[in-house]
């Protein structure tokens, strides 16, 4: 079922999904530079002539929103908090080279940002308002900068079961990098031939995947077992990130890839275990 759609004309393309604890959906609209949320009107991330394009987004121990921002402007660039409604400030600023994509947090509230331009994975730790390289690996890597799929390399971060794990879309790998008393370990390579972009887990272990140029959801259980939930027909179109709710999932659908430029967020009903997003225990 098709819960919200958007205007693919005005940029209003929802790249990622954050559902808070009292049910409010939240989705950053990527060319609009906003936040949309159910529970009220769009909210600019920063400032409107900064050319700001919103990415990744995530929320705190607090319910508080952090959205990645891209932006050529040095002062834009970096991960935005959601202070009050239609406020944001600078939480943490990036280099304008950077392309930033995912991000989450870790228990100790150390926050993880994919950049998927340069293939790799920075992080911001507590009390510190600067991401910084935590780990340049040739399997965070695009492959070619002729076509977003191809250019785009880590994406989709998320921490699981003492892990970071990671999607990298051009070379259509799953990896699960290990954390060793805040620094990086080993970089394993779980699934091969899945350009996912985003994805989230259930308090189960299943790994749900938006399958991006494919106009897929994949379901992959612990026990490996893969399974393709939705397709276009389900009303996909180039889906891009998943929130895990009561009573299955919802989907971003950024329309770029697709054939018809219908971005939406999709509700698949289905039987999940709980969200396992990790809440970080010390926000800052």
């Amino acid at each position: 079922m098709i819960l919200k759609t958007f205007d693919h004309s005005a940029g209003e393309m929802p790249e990622n999904i954050v559902v808070l604890a009292d049910g409010t959906i939240c989705a950053t609209l990527l060319l609009a530079g906003t936040v949309w949320l159910s529970s009220g009107e769009p909210e600019r991330v920063a400032p409107e002539q900064a050319g700001a394009i919103a990415v990744g987004l995530a929320s705190d121990a607090d319910n508080r929103l952090y959205a990645a921002v891209r932006s050529a402007t040095d002062t834009v660039a970096g991960i935005w908090r959601r202070e009050a409604p239609h406020r944001w400030i600078r939480f943490a600023a990036a280099e304008t080279r950077a392309g930033l994509n995912g991000i989450t947090f870790a228990e100790d509230g150390t926050l993880f940002a994919a950049d998927s331009v340069n293939g790799e994975i920075l992080c911001c730790s507590p009390g510190d308002d600067t991401l910084r390289l935590w780990l340049a690996d040739e399997r965070l890597a695009p492959t070619s900068p002729d076509d977003p799929v191809s250019s785009t390399g880590v994406n989709g971060l998320k921490v699981w079961d003492g892990a970071l794990w990671a999607t990298n879309t051009a070379q259509a790998t799953v990896l699960r990098i290990g954390i060793d008393q805040g620094h990086p370990g080993e970089v394993t390579q779980l699934h091969t031939g899945i350009p996912a972009d985003d994805f989230t887990f259930d308090t189960s272990g299943t790994l749900y995947l938006a399958v991006h140029p494919r106009d897929t959801v994949v379901r992959i259980t612990p026990g490996g077992e893969m399974t393709v939930l939705a397709t276009e027909a389900d009303g996909l179109d180039g889906p891009t990130a998943i929130a895990v709710i009561d009573d299955g999932l919802l989907v971003t659908s950024l329309g770029m890839l697709g054939s018809r430029h219908n971005p939406n967020i999709v509700h698949l009903a289905l039987d999940v275990a709980e969200p396992a997003l990790p809440r970080p225990r010390m926000p800052h």
